[in-house]
């Protein structure tokens, strides 16, 4: 009898100790920084982002697992993209399907999942479709004989309502702006509107990164383009990404490039010679139809 109400109260401290464990660390933010404490007791940190755009920093992650849910603040389906970085760490991320988990002593897997992408360094877009008005995501550290170090996850997120827009179409991306786009961008439409050359392009996977020699800055809603990393000589510098199905290639020249920020990166709109920009903006000046003052 004894023995049986030992081991009774052992299991009624155990669920104590897990029900602890599990509520530690819930973050309901837009920006959410979580650090696991070394302890061979392993758990699934529960994190419910309250914007719909927003990132999250998970420190020493071979401490347990993240569970998000992503629940926009507007009604109805939705797309949710993600982009995710690991450093020194390789992480699981899969999306949890309804219904039944499993358990451990100290752990809660979710039975059913699917994968979807493995993150060992950064990751490309990756983007997927509610069934419902939340996704829940699973991420899960997998320790490797390359896992050595202070691990880290940064992970950037955008929920969107979901729409015919949304669905990438790779001409519309990689075509050139009409004169009408291309005013819109440069006056209300873009984050950054620069002037200045291509300094160097890498293709990374499917993407594009173009490295632009800034020689003027005529937008910086965001303020990014600043400080001594993005120096260049006398030169500040920034990066571009474009999908590597555009096919951008170094190229002499004088550009007009416009950009809006999407999951931490600049991602490019309009990329026009600047000469053929001027011709575009003196027309539209002297037809009435510039929304804006052209900066010389």
């Amino acid at each position: 009898m004894m023995a049986c109400m030992a081991i009774y109260w052992t299991f009624i401290f155990l669920y104590l100790i897990i029900s602890i464990v599990e509520a530690q660390n819930i973050c309901y933010k837009c920006d959410c920084t979580i650090s696991e404490e070394y302890s061979d007791v392993r758990a699934v940190r529960k994190v419910q982002p309250v914007c719909n755009e927003g990132s999250f920093k998970w420190y020493n992650v071979y401490g347990g697992a993240l569970r998000i849910n992503f629940k926009p603040i507007f009604r109805g389906e939705f797309r949710l993209c993600f982009v995710l970085h690991a450093e020194n760490a390789r992480v699981q991320i899969s999306q949890e399907l309804p219904n039944e988990s499993t358990y451990s002593v100290n752990y809660k897997r979710p039975a059913g999942l699917k994968k979807l992408v493995a993150a060992d360094g950064r990751t490309n877009e990756t983007c997927i479709t509610s069934s419902g008005d939340h996704i829940h995501l699973f991420l899960e550290p997998e320790r490797t004989v390359e896992s050595t170090g202070f691990s880290f996850v940064d992970m950037k997120f955008i929920m969107e309502k979901n729409n015919e827009e949304l669905v990438y179409n790779t001409k519309e991306e990689c075509r050139p702006c009409t004169d009408i786009e291309l005013i819109q961008a440069y006056c209300s439409h873009s984050d950054v509107v620069i002037v200045g050359s291509m300094n160097d392009v890498k293709h990374i996977q499917d993407q594009t990164d173009i490295n632009i020699k800034i020689s003027k800055v005529i937008r910086n809603r965001e303020l990014l383009i600043e400080g001594p990393k993005r120096r260049n000589g006398p030169y500040i510098t920034e990066t571009m990404t474009r999908h590597r199905r555009c096919g951008v290639e170094h190229g002499p020249g004088l550009f007009l490039f416009t950009g809006k920020w999407r999951l931490g990166q600049l991602k490019m709109t309009c990329s026009p010679y600047f000469n053929d920009w001027s011709l575009v903006s003196k027309r539209a000046v002297l037809e009435g139809s510039m929304d804006c003052p052209v900066v010389s």
